[in-house]
């Protein structure tokens, strides 16, 4: 009786694992053709930057990479959820990005609590700190700034 059990076994397995290839295929084929979600993100422009909208950017290092070997003014804001002078200076830094005079800068927040290598690399110690970049090199610094001129004066050595 064995024998015959192992033919029995073995047809069965062979039908399951087509049943199951049939399913993977048909799924890898459809997911190779485009929806139209798809085209929508790949024909979206990738960020928007200075005065069209005044938008500030999560850090990403490969954007801020291209940023700053582009030679835009780069305005960055280490910013923490918890942190009373992050949460001043935002309405303020968010204004003056929607100026015109900014209309070619990009600015980046930058999560004080996560983005450690970010920190490392450039001696950042505390949260609320404004660093504005110009042609790759940093232009301005400031700490727990939260007055709009004070602000507007930092952002100024980037123009």
């Amino acid at each position: 009786m064995q024998p015959s059990m192992r033919w029995v076994i073995v047809p069965g397995f062979v039908a399951v694992a087509a049943v199951v290839a049939a399913v993977l295929w048909q799924g890898r084929q459809a997911s190779l053709v485009p929806t139209e979600l798809d085209a929508a993100i790949a024909a979206a422009p990738v960020r928007q930057v200075g005065a069209d909208g005044g938008q500030w950017y999560d850090y990403q290092q490969a954007y801020f990479t291209e940023d700053m070997k582009a030679g835009r003014t780069v305005l960055v804001a280490v910013h923490a959820d918890w942190c009373t002078d992050c949460r001043a200076q935002g309405p303020i830094i968010t204004r003056l990005m929607k100026e015109p005079a900014y209309e070619d800068a990009v600015g980046y927040v930058v999560d004080f609590d996560s983005e450690r290598a970010f920190l490392a690399d450039h001696k950042v110690r505390t949260q609320s700190t404004l660093i504005i970049f110009k042609n790759g090199e940093e232009v301005g610094r400031a700490v727990a700034i939260t007055r709009e001129k004070d602000i507007r004066a930092l952002f100024e050595n980037g123009l």
